[in-house]
């Protein structure tokens, strides 16, 4: 009867253990999802700062990746006219 109360104690000790771990766990990703939730309003802050809506980021992304492309195809092109205005005066 004694060893039955015993394991029973054992158990009893484990499950207050594990809930109280369990609990500290919970509270620790409470602050990391409070913390997200901060960083997440900063950023949408500086996004509206720049006047770009946090809800189409994605939109704004494409827009800036067609303007970096263009920017680049510019300098390609500018850069072709410029090697073929030097070419006649390389010496060969």
């Amino acid at each position: 009867m004694q060893n039955k109360k015993d394991d029973m104690t054992r158990r009893l000790e484990s499950a207050v253990e594990r809930r109280r771990q369990a609990a500290s766990r919970t509270e620790r990703i409470k602050g990391r999802l409070e913390e997200a939730r901060t960083n997440l309003d900063s950023v949408e802050e500086q996004c509206r700062a720049r006047k770009i809506d946090p809800n189409k980021i994605d939109a704004a992304v494409d827009k800036l990746q067609e303007r970096y492309a263009t920017a680049v195809s510019a300098i390609e092109d500018d850069l072709t006219k410029v090697e073929e205005a030097i070419r006649p005066y390389e010496t060969r």
